[in-house]
């Protein structure tokens, strides 16, 4: 496979709705607080694994048994990487002192999300070609 050829099959940096609505409600006026910020922030993570969820079983109806097999597994096991990473984003990123911290970790938290459904999306986008 050539260098161009792997290019291709690469993640496309696009803004997406969830990154358009995310920033802004960031923009807002009304949004003063870092606990306003980080409410905005943990629920662009819930539109996100929303998102992730229904790309995952439009690509599970795609595939073949044994591959379905496969992707089940590997979610499975980004489930349970996600949640270890997000326990090390709480205590070592979120349990800082102030208030930017905590912002920092749910913002973190949301772009695991993001980028697990952006790999399931070039997943699915292997059918397009």
């Amino acid at each position: 496979m050539s260098l161009s050829a792997f290019a291709d099959t690469e993640i496309k940096p696009t803004q997406q709705p969830i990154d358009t609505w995310y920033e802004e409600k960031m923009a807002e006026e009304t949004v003063s607080s870092t606990a306003l910020m980080r409410e905005i922030t943990y629920q662009a993570q819930v539109k996100w694994e929303a998102e992730m969820n229904k790309v995952y079983k439009r690509l599970m109806q795609k595939l073949t048994k044994p591959q379905q097999n496969t992707l089940r597994n590997a979610q499975q096991q980004w489930l349970k990487f996600r949640n270890a990473e997000g326990k090390a984003i709480l205590e070592i990123v979120s349990a800082q002192q102030g208030t930017i911290h905590p912002l920092s970790g749910t913002h973190r938290g949301m772009q695991l999300v993001r980028h697990r459904r952006l790999e399931l999306i070039s997943y699915e986008q292997e059918f397009e070609n």
